[in-house]
């Protein structure tokens, strides 16, 4: 019954709000019927003291006389409704208000307080009441008279109905357990109200893990306002925004290598073939287990690459900054194509003019950066075209230019062109050595050193490449790393 937090939190509530209700509630009954009652004894007060006036007047003028005054004493009762005795200084009755012939007598208890103060007493049914009643008792002094002993010559009591006093406290319950009753549904009402909108979120958020545990991140949860469930609302988005971020790199990393990987081995699986079954004439088969090693190493640079691409998406590459002489990686990573650029007869330029730009780089990646841009302005360069070089830095930042004569490209190739494995429709012929990934490639560690990379191009012309990096590398809270221009 209690199993869940909604359950646990509307009991808890309850239990709370009706012991505070019930405390208010009994602290007002309280205090609003003593005040009743307070309000009750002065009026009684003001009626006795308005009575004993007439009385000792009646008394001063002929004690002995009593008919007159038993006569006001009827009149005041009917209009009062207060029944009224007047006792001697032995507590015997000499004159009442009503007509019953009972005996009466006040007890000296009585008398005794009535000696030192007004006494006053509420109580249950007496006198001609069936109801609750209080009872006043007063001495009467009667002026002129200065015997101490004898001054208490009479008594004078009252009784009057309280039953509206009960009647009082009986309403007052009623409202107080109605209001109760209204407090309770209002506050049920809010408190739902209130506790659902305050769950609402744990809901979306219990929603979108059921739908993270069947394989769905797409799911987001919407911010509340309240800062606990914002809190949670933004971890859950996180790890939403990184599981699927991870699920959907492993997805396309087996898409992809699965894409890659299936023409070279369907080649190498029918050249094989061929030359298993005697298709493939013996003397021919060095020729083709040439294309099989070359299409094992392409197999090999791919997984290699896309090992990197993988790397870099789940955020695990992390690169390793010193300060580097940016040319002379660039002059160092061109040497390696020397024979390549010599079997396409292609002229150098502006390489031996690039001045000395240092800044702090992960060496390793950046020269995959000039490695990858410098095959592929080779693989694209027309036959003895030229490969342009240079190589600019200010205080903040170094510009490295690559350029190559040839067809370029268009405005939608341009755009593609990091994409990985895009390849245009003229390079696929071209070229099949490459797995479409060296672009991309080089746009993330760009993106990883917090620099830019630009294509420039015009169609049948040049295309060319501005790598931007900044000269100086802020690692978490260090102060910025890098230093000199020379």
């Amino acid at each position: 019954m209690l199993n869940s937090i909604y359950s646990r939190i509307f009991y808890l509530c309850t239990v709370v709000l009706l012991f505070a209700c019930s405390l208010t509630g009994l602290i007002t009954f309280s205090c609003a019927n003593r005040m009743h009652q307070r309000e009750a004894k002065e009026r009684c007060d003001i009626t006795a003291k308005s009575l004993m006036t007439e009385v000792r007047s009646y008394m001063q003028e002929d004690p002995d006389q009593l008919t007159a005054l038993q006569k006001r004493l009827e009149d005041f009762t009917r209009s009062e409704n207060v029944d009224c005795y007047i006792f001697d200084r032995e507590g015997n009755c000499l004159v009442r208000s009503d007509a019953i012939v009972t005996d009466i007598q006040l007890s000296p208890a009585l008398r005794r307080k009535a000696d030192k103060e007004p006494y006053y007493e509420l109580g249950g049914a007496s006198g001609n009441f069936m109801e609750a009643t209080a009872t006043w008792v007063e001495r009467i002094e009667l002026a002129g008279n200065t015997d101490t002993e004898n001054a208490a010559e009479h008594y004078m009591m009252l009784i009057f109905p309280m039953g509206y006093l009960n009647e009082f406290s009986s309403k007052l319950i009623t409202i107080l357990a109605v209001s109760l009753i209204a407090v309770g549904i209002v506050c049920g009402m809010i408190f739902y109200l209130n506790t659902t909108r305050v769950l609402s979120p744990v809901s979306q958020v219990t929603k979108a893990a059921e739908l993270y545990a069947k394989g769905d991140f797409s799911q987001r949860l919407q911010q509340t306002g309240d800062p606990e469930m914002d809190q949670l609302t933004m971890t859950m988005n996180r790890m939403a925004d990184f599981i699927d971020r991870n699920e959907r790199s492993r997805r396309r990393f087996v898409s992809d290598v699965s894409h890659e990987l299936k023409t070279p081995i369907t080649s190498i699986g029918g050249f094989v073939d061929g030359i298993l079954d005697g298709t493939i004439p013996q003397a021919e088969e060095k020729k083709y287990l040439r294309i099989v090693s070359s299409e094992v190493d392409r197999m090999s640079r791919l997984v290699h690459t896309m090992l990197n691409i993988s790397r870099f998406e789940e955020g695990t590459m992390a690169p390793r900054f010193e300060r580097a002489d940016i040319t002379h990686l660039l002059i160092k990573t061109i040497l390696l194509f020397e024979n390549k650029i010599y079997a396409k007869e292609l002229y150098i330029e502006g390489l031996d003019e690039c001045p000395r730009a240092i800044a702090v780089v992960d060496k390793d990646l950046v020269q995959q950066v000039f490695y990858n841009l410098t095959e592929n302005a080779i693989k694209f360069v027309n036959k003895s075209g030229t490969l342009s070089f240079a190589v600019e830095s200010d205080d903040e930042q170094v510009h490295v230019h690559l350029r190559n004569t040839g067809e370029g490209l268009t405005e939608e190739e341009i755009t593609r062109v990091f994409d990985r494995f895009y390849k245009t429709d003229e390079s696929r012929g071209k070229d099949t050595t490459g797995v479409g990934l060296g672009l991309s490639i080089v746009s993330r560690i760009v993106s990883l050193h917090a620099g830019q990379i630009a294509v420039k191009s015009v169609k049948g012309e040049y295309t060319e490449f501005v790598v931007t990096l900044p000269r100086y590398q802020r690692i978490g809270d260090e102060k910025p790393k890098g230093g000199g221009t020379g």
